[in-house]
């Protein structure tokens, strides 16, 4: 009977020493938002706008952002990946993506580190050229 509530109890210490491994393993990794529910998302929109040349053309072309967002909503960092846009508008949509407020995702009930990839696309008005990149 003793060794049987030796078991017992060892079994409830390690199902608790996992369950604080997995715990501590979500408060310091930063989930895809993909598979968050909810997803995590900006407290107000974000508006960029984009430059122009000095013959007064838009530029147009895509830029990648991966945004990294703590437990209360403020961004950690923000990466640019690809980029065909100049780098004056990508160097502002960083900033503009940094200084945000976000809602944080949420895994399993509770608020999680998010990783958010943003893709921005700036297209020529249909029947404009776009200028060269």
């Amino acid at each position: 009977m003793r060794a049987m509530i030796v078991r017992a109890a060892i079994g409830i210490l390690a199902a608790a020493v996992l369950a604080a491994v997995v715990l501590a393993g979500a408060y310091s990794h930063y989930f895809d938002d993909r598979g968050l529910d909810p997803r995590s998302y900006p407290m107000r929109a974000i508006d960029l706008h984009p430059p122009q040349s000095k013959n007064g053309i838009e530029y147009y072309g895509k830029l990648r952002l991966d945004v990294y967002i703590n437990r209360d909503g403020i961004v950690d960092r923000v990466d640019a990946g690809q980029s065909t846009v100049p780098l004056d508008f990508r160097e502002d949509a960083v900033r503009a993506f940094a200084q945000m407020r976000w809602e944080p995702g949420r895994k399993w009930g509770f608020r999680v580190k998010t990783v958010k990839r943003i893709e921005v696309n700036i297209e020529p008005p249909p029947g404009v050229e776009a200028a060269p990149r």
